[in-house]
This record gives C-alpha cells, structure tokens and sequence, in this order.
C-alpha cells in the first residue's frame, strides 16, 4: 500500500455568523474574504444579478416556478462567490427572495455584507503585510 502523505495550509478562511435584526442566529458559514479570485467572482455574481428578469405573466403555477427556480439560482451564485456550499447556512430559515422591511430582497443584504467584509479583511491583511515588508526593507532605504 503506497503511503499517504497530508498537506495542511492555511487559507485564510472565516466564519460568518449571520443573525437577524435581534440578533438571533440565521447561520453560519466559512469562506475567504481575502481569496484572490473572489473579486472576479464577485463582479461576475454581481453581473448575473444586474441581468435578472422576472416575468410576472403567466399562471400562477408558473409564476410559482419561476420563482422558486430564480432562488436556486441566487443560492447557487452565493456557493459559487464564497467557494463553499454555503446557501443552505445562509438561506436555511430566510429565503433569499424575501422582501425585508427597507424593501431590498434579502440576498442583497447579505450580498452587501459580504462585500463589506471582503474589503474589510483584505484591506487589514493587505495593511498588515505592507507593514512586514516596510519593517523587511527599512535599513536599505538609509
């Protein structure tokens, strides 16, 4: 039997607990807000949401499916921007087209926040490695 050999790294990666307006927990899950491909998923998710259309005719059956087939899509972007299968934590106990009391659905709250912690954390790592590497190249720049 060959060996097996184990490679453990680290990632980056985070977990985001998500709570309602009271403060009670919706779910949880982990991604890396610093991942150097999220910003290119980002701007593509964000495209595929600018491109939705919802035809309101029809039956209400087909309403109905359209609907429901509009969610699994949105679940499936919010697995593919985060690299994890993240959309049941997310949207377990609030479905993503739920219309909150601003009138935004509920994805694009947590699509904004996600946004906000992507930039948050690169830009504290970001910060945090220009500092290792100013410490690294002061005594050059005398």
């Amino acid at each position: 039997m060959a060996d097996v050999m184990k490679l453990r790294v680290e990632t980056g990666a985070v977990t985001v607990e998500v709570e309602d307006e009271r403060g009670r927990g919706l779910g949880s899950f982990d991604f890396n807000p610093a991942d150097s491909n999220i910003l290119k998923r980002y701007g593509a998710v964000v495209d595929f949401f600018n491109g939705l259309h919802f035809d309101d005719g029809g039956s209400e059956e087909e309403q109905l499916t359209q609907m429901n087939k509009l969610a699994d899509d949105i679940a499936g972007q919010f697995d593919y921007l985060l690299g994890y299968d993240v959309s049941g934590a997310v949207f377990g106990k609030c479905g993503p087209l739920t219309v909150t009391k601003n009138g935004d659905f509920f994805f694009e709250q947590v699509l904004e926040g996600v946004g906000s912690l992507i930039e948050q954390v690169t830009k504290k790592r970001l910060d945090k490695k220009l500092a290792k590497i100013r410490r690294a190249t002061a005594k050059y720049s005398k």
